[in-house]
This record gives structure tokens, C-alpha cells and sequence, in this order.
């Protein structure tokens, strides 16, 4: 028995010792890559799933595949993962209908597969951009993350399950609508959760980050991928220029390309940047105000983010204790894999 295999060495005596301890160190360290992720539910409509804090997400994803009863509804920039396929594959048999949404424009190829259920492919104005995996109109996956290998093990990516029908609904609503222009809001007993989807809602979703930086009276703390929008950078350095304790990391490569002018001006007025340790990306999109305030999605922080792309931001606040707990592990775990920007 596997039980058996795992545990009976750590009771033998190896030259009059114990098995070395750094093999029962090993066992709890891979420990969390095993378990079962824990799923959103009625009870607790919250979950986070970062791979920095030794979540799985190739696992998180395709768990919620398998808890679909009737529907699923999947968006993702690009390619997705074989093993997710071949399961999407096995639950359209089962008779679940599936909706797979993917930017056409990048990945023209992506429609050659022999697809038994519905793919969508867009070619708006921007990039198809959001990561959305909706199960039965119950409840939904939210992040960074494409479904890709590389996105789950590879680069620095987050995750958040949210269980809720209205908002699921809704969140599904939008992606058939370029330009929704509806702000999905629910208030849950752990936190307050707004979803603006972008183009539609690009304005008041910019306002209301711009506009919590500007209320910031201790703390931001910045994880970005790519930042290239000028009116951001401002609110941050106001923030900075006022007391507020403020940090930004940034993806390595992105730093010396894209985000290269924006790393340059926060560096000249004093605020600390980082990079990734690693050679992965870091491509997080959140940012935590004041440790109470919660920023995440697909968007980066460019103009075409909030202005073209089919991206989403959300905001999460009022915060229950046990969240803000939560959420401030996610930055602690990050802060492992960062080293401060040398230019």
C-alpha cells in the first residue's frame, strides 16, 4: 500500500539512527503539489490558489472540470493544455455542454483542432485577454492564469474561486459583449467583490483603482507584469510623495522592455522596485491597498488592458479577518521570489 511505502522507512533504524529527518521534511514539503484543491462553496464563496504559496493550479483547473454537472464555460488567451483538452474532451461525452472562448488573432491555428464542443474564437479590436473558468453557473475560477503548463508551474501566476450563481451568470453574460457595460457587484460575508469587464467598463474600472491609490494611507504593494500607464504611475507616485509606504515588483523581461519607462520614473522618485528571482515570468496583475483593499484580474496596467482589450479588473474589500490573512500570505510568498531592480 502506498501508506505503507511512504511511511514504513521513517520507522527503521539506519546505523543505529532514525531515517535522516530531511526525508519526513521532504514528505510535507511536496505534500501540498498532492493534495486536493478545495473548491468554492456555499459555505465558504471565497478560495485563492497561488503556485508561490504551493498551490497547484493544473490541478485547481481541472478539479473544477470534473465538478461540472451540466455546463462549462472556459476562457483563455491561447492555447490550452492537452490534459485539459483530452478532459474537456471526456466531459462532452458525458453530455456537459462546453464553451471554450480564445483570441483568434494570436492563435489563428488554435481552431484547427477537431473540437466536438463549441469554440469561439474572437477577433475584436484587442486581445481576448480574460481567464475564466465557469462551472454550471455556480461558481467561477478568476486570475492570471492561461491554461497552459507553463502558466501553472512555470510562471508566477493567481487564482481566485468565487461560488456565486447571479455573479457567474453574469460573468459568463459578458464575454459574449465586447463592450458590457454593466459594473457585477455581490457582497458576500467574507469581502465585497466588484467585476468591471474592459473595453465596456474600462473608465469607471480606472477611476475606482486610481481613486483607492489616491486613498491609500499606509501601505501599496504592487505586483504587475507589464505597467505602462502613465495615470497609474501618477496616483503611486502621489501616494509616495504623501507618507504611503509604497513597492512595486515587476516582471524581469517586461522591466527592461515595455515597463522599462514606468520602472525608470518610479526609481527616480524613490519607490522601491523589484523583479523576479527566476526565470519564469512574474505575471501577477494585483495590488493590495492598506492591506484592505484588493486588486486583481487579467488586466495589466497599460492602456490597451483597460482601453481595447476583452480584459477584466476586480476589486475585493470589506474584508472578513481569515481573507485578509489569506491575501497577505500570497504577498509574504511572493516576496520569496523577488530581488530589488538594478538597472
Amino acid at each position: 500500500m502506498l501508506k505503507d511505502w511512504i511511511l514504513a522507512p521513517l520507522f527503521k533504524k539506519r546505523g543505529g539512527n532514525f531515517f535522516p529527518i530531511a526525508i519526513v521534511l521532504l514528505l510535507f514539503s511536496v505534500w501540498p503539489y498532492f493534495r486536493p484543491p478545495i473548491l468554492p462553496t456555499e459555505t465558504l464563496p471565497f478560495t485563492f490558489y497561488c503556485n508561490q504559496t504551493e498551490h497547484n493550479l493544473e490541478k485547481t483547473i481541472l478539479a473544477s472540470v470534473k465538478e461540472a454537472k451540466k455546463k462549462i464555460v472556459l476562457s483563455t488567451f491561447g492555447e490550452v493544455d492537452t490534459d485539459l483538452l483530452a478532459l474537456l474532451r471526456e466531459r462532452h461525452v458525458d453530455g456537459i455542454e462546453i464553451v471554450l472562448h480564445y483570441d483568434a488573432k494570436s492563435f489563428p491555428k488554435f481552431s484547427r483542432h477537431d473540437f466536438p464542443f463549441k469554440v469561439i474564437g474572437h477577433r475584436d479590436k484587442g486581445l481576448m485577454h480574460q481567464k475564466i473558468v465557469a462551472i454550471d453557473d455556480t461558481f467561477v475560477i478568476l486570475g492570471s492564469t492561461n491554461l497552459t503548463p507553463s502558466s501553472y508551474k512555470i510562471h508566477d501566476n493567481f487564482l481566485m474561486g468565487v461560488y456565486s450563481k447571479p455573479l457567474t451568470e453574469k460573468i459568463i453574460d459578458q464575454l459574449s459583449h465586447p463592450h458590457y457595460p454593466f459594473l457585477i457587484e455581490e457582497l458576500f460575508g467574507q469581502g465585497r467583490l466588484l467585476f468591471w469587464s474592459h473595453p465596456g467598463m474600462h473608465a469607471p474600472s480606472l477611476q475606482n483603482l486610481i481613486d483607492a491609490l489616491n486613498h491609500a494611507n499606509e501601505s501599496i504593494e504592487c505586483l504587475i507584469f507589464t505597467f505602462t500607464h502613465q495615470k497609474i504611475c501618477d496616483a503611486l507616485i502621489a501616494a509616495h510623495r504623501r507618507g504611503v509606504h509604497v513597492e512595486v515588483t515587476i516582471d524581469k523581461k517586461s522591466s527592461k522592455g515595455s515597463s522599462k519607462e514606468i520602472v525608470s520614473r518610479l526609481k527616480n522618485q524613490g519607490i522601491p522596485v523589484y523583479i523576479n528571482n527566476h526565470s519564469g515570468l512574474m505575471h501577477h496583475k494585483m495590488c493590495l491597498i492598506d492591506k484592505e483593499v484588493f486588486f486583481f484580474g487579467s488586466a495589466n496596467w497599460t492602456k490597451s488592458a483597460f482601453e481595447k482589450n476583452r480584459d477584466y479588473l476586480i476589486r475585493i474589500d470589506h474584508l472578513s479577518l481569515e481573507i485578509k490573512q489569506q491575501i497577505d500570505q500570497i504577498f509574504k510568498g511572493s516576496n520569496k521570489f523577488k530581488k530589488p531592480y538594478r538597472p
